[in-house]
């Protein structure tokens, strides 16, 4: 499947249809135009399709960053709001960043308007303009088998920089680095052909236990590195300048220096590669430029072990200076049985944290303490008596019996003893892999990255909401109205109210976006007008995300994985009415408007009265809509105690995503900030008038943080 091109039909322009990741992008002419099929020849990026069109002008729907470059992707310019600019006729190639990557081959004059709210391309006169599009969809490229052996493991996780598409400062940027090879467990090592890593001359050492090896893996993966058995953990080069930097002595401390390694290669080689391809204004380039020594000419052409020798040489306080705070940090169980998730986490580049093994004690501290006895009132509490604020459970029948504390309750929520609490991280969001349950963030399950996400026609974003007790029914009425709430989205709502078991299996095996359950759960199943569907019994599911708001859904999500779901928003314990409505609302809400499942789930904890009573069950990176700024945005807000005239600070929040992951930059459009950052968390800060940020904010719905409240920017703007 590549993406399509066909005629817009209520105005005139075309529209281009990426079918795999259901994302569209528009481009509008001044007169009625039908695009032509074109060969994919002469773009020196890749391309998956191409069509010509004739036109004197293009406009796009919203602003997205443009860059101008010769046929040959030398970099002219980057056009950025608010601007005007003027190219005299030539060749051109013109580099869209939009939710499928799009290229423009033109030979004529240029000139580019761009505002907040759009961007005019004129060609002064009729032109021929051929577009290539390229999907951002990335998936495993062959399968490595393994044995449940160590040094085994230490040679699948060497060939997993077999996906990187160069070494240079560009495999920085996500699209040039290829997704590593599945891996399963089997009777021997098996590494198809083709799958063979680049000759880096860097290599890393670590003893041949699990632990050591996926603390290191993401690091090697991105350095294209070979991993050797030794008792001492170091990272070493084989070149002249030569490199001997010692890990640590445990797994943990093994773990913990790869990741400060990782994050400074991954900064340092986005600061070189400005010299490349995209020579943008980056932020932490002028950060850092004063505080080193450094030629980023030569290092751009530098071999990655000579990179990486002098990346060592930067003094830590100038890496500190530029580095944000992590995008995800993942606990990993060090057993043979996590290695099948292995290349989804490595996939990531996210910090890992090797967990204790499995018996071995554990020293709580003191706030980990009183969450594990909130934990353990939590799923033992009683069920309330039925009114404004009853509880979502299906099992309203008998009183419960409270669970054992080292063993599952049968009730489809884990007994306190399953409950994994893990360690604070500076990271936006924290995933888990092993065999209990985390208190919080994300437990990953391999099912879900191997899911295949069903194809959906004309690129429609399909969403179910079942609502089955009247009594819900305000999340019901609030979330259908929110899934149908975007201009530049197609979404397709199916609502619907107090199906049957038979209904549900049957809605459930359908292919959607999202399957939306408002309603009594708990381990049986979910309760229906004629009795109850328990999850295990349903062979196959359609559905990408399950959200599935009611009490003690834990099992029932997993099971819903299990049978083909990418991702599953699922309850700990029993959910009063009240925050659940709130929860389920503000989950729609970050999901429509282009959060990840993972991030959305983060903030949801975070800003409502009940959030940390779910997590998310799977993957966390599915997304649901595009975004018009490639990854979702978020903006903090609070008064300037400075001021005496009422101005505002704002910050700026960027969150990753699968398109748009680790080492993508972004422009935060506030006034005062200026230049492209890092794309992770707080992107720079300003002081804004009231009236500033109201026109920035006007006709967008987006969530914001105000005094540290999550507010939505159309109910804000009325409110000040």
């Amino acid at each position: 499947m590549h993406p399509e091109f066909d005629s817009l039909t209520t105005t005139a322009g075309i529209e281009i249809l990426d079918p795999i990741e259901s994302r569209r992008f528009t481009l509008r002419t001044t007169t009625p135009i039908a695009p032509m099929p074109a060969t994919t020849d002469g773009f020196p990026f890749p391309v998956d399709t191409a069509c010509e069109i004739r036109t004197d002008e293009l406009a796009l729907p919203y602003t997205i960053p443009v860059d101008v470059r010769s046929p040959d992707g030398s970099h002219h310019a980057s056009i950025s709001p608010p601007t005007r600019r003027e190219f005299p006729p030539d060749e051109y190639l013109l580099d869209f960043h939009a939710p499928m990557k799009l290229y423009l081959r033109v030979g004529s004059s240029l000139e580019i308007a761009a505002d907040a709210d759009d961007v005019t391309i004129d060609f002064g006169e009729a032109t021929t303009v051929r577009v290539g599009a390229r999907s951002y969809h990335s998936s495993p490229a062959g399968t490595i088998t393994v044995p449940d052996d160590p040094e085994a493991v230490m040679e699948a996780v060497s060939a997993f920089s077999s996906a990187l598409k160069t070494t240079s400062p560009e495999h920085a940027w996500p699209t040039l680095r290829g997704h590593p090879p599945r891996v399963e467990r089997s009777d021997e090592l098996s590494i198809p052909d083709g799958l063979e890593a680049p000759d880096t001359g860097i290599s890393i050492e670590v003893p041949p236990e699990y632990g050591p090896i996926y603390g290191v893996a993401p690091l090697a993966y991105y350095l294209g590195a070979n991993l050797v058995p030794s008792e001492i953990a170091r990272l070493t080069t084989d070149t002249g300048t030569g490199v001997a930097r010692h890990l640590g002595d445990d797994a943990a401390e093994i773990a913990e220096t790869a990741g400060d390694l990782l994050k400074r290669v991954l900064l340092l080689d986005c600061v070189t590669r400005t010299e490349g391809y995209f020579p943008v204004e980056l932020h932490e380039r002028e950060v850092l430029e004063p505080q080193v020594d450094l030629d980023f000419e030569a290092l751009y052409e530098t071999p990655l072990a000579e990179r990486l020798a002098t990346y060592l040489s930067v003094p830590d306080e100038a890496v500190d200076s530029i580095t944000p705070t992590w995008h995800r940090a993942t606990h990993v169980e060090p057993d043979a049985s996590a290695v099948e998730l292995l290349p989804y986490v490595v996939d990531d580049l996210p910090l890992v944290r090797i967990e204790s093994p499995v018996g071995e004690a554990w020293n709580p501290t003191e706030s980990q303490r009183v969450t594990e006895d909130a934990l353990g009132s939590f799923v033992r509490r009683a069920e309330p008596a039925r009114g404004d604020d009853f509880v979502r459970s299906a099992d309203t029948r008998a009183p419960r019996s409270p669970p054992d504390d080292d063993s599952t309750n049968g009730r489809g929520v884990p007994g306190v003893g399953e409950y994994v609490p893990l360690p604070e991280v500076d990271a936006l969001e924290q995933a888990y892999v092993g065999d209990k349950t985390p208190e919080s963030g994300s437990k990953l399950l391999v099912e879900a990255f191997r899911n295949e996400t069903p194809e959906h026609e004309e690129g429609v974003i399909e969403i179910t909401v079942v609502c089955n007790d009247d009594e819900m029914r305000a999340e019901w009425d609030a979330v259908s109205e929110v899934y149908g709430s975007r201009d530049d989205v197609y979404v397709d709502v199916d609502c619907r109210f107090d199906v049957s078991t038979g209904e549900l299996r049957d809605l459930l095996a359908e292919d959607n976006h999202v399957f939306h359950f408002i309603g009594h759960i708990d381990g049986l199943g979910f309760e229906c007008r004629d009795g109850i569907l328990d999850a295990e019994t349903v062979e196959e599911t359609g559905a990408t995300t399950v959200l599935l708001n009611g009490c003690r859904s834990h099992d029932q999500g997993i099971a819903l994985v299990e049978a083909g779901a990418n991702a599953a928003v699922v309850s700990l314990g029993d959910v009063g009415n009240g925050g659940a409505v709130e929860v389920g609302e503000t989950l729609a809400k970050l999901l429509h408007h282009g959060f990840s499942v993972g991030y959305s789930m983060e903030i949801v904890r975070k800003y409502t009265s009940i959030g940390r009573d779910y997590l998310v069950a799977g993957d966390p990176g599915v997304t649901i809509t595009q975004t018009e700024t490639g990854m979702p945005i978020m903006y903090h807000v609070f008064p300037d105690e400075t001021e005496t005239d009422g101005k505002l600070v704002a910050e700026f929040y960027a969150y990753p995503n699968q398109r748009h992951g680790a080492g993508s930059v972004i422009e935060s459009y506030l006034p005062g900030i200026e230049g492209m950052f890092f794309g992770v968390g707080a992107c720079g800060h300003t002081e804004v008038a009231h009236n500033v940020l109201h026109e920035l904010l006007e006709g967008r719905t987006r969530p914001l943080i105000v005094n540290e409240e999550l507010v939505w920017s159309d109910v804000w703007l009325k409110e000040v």
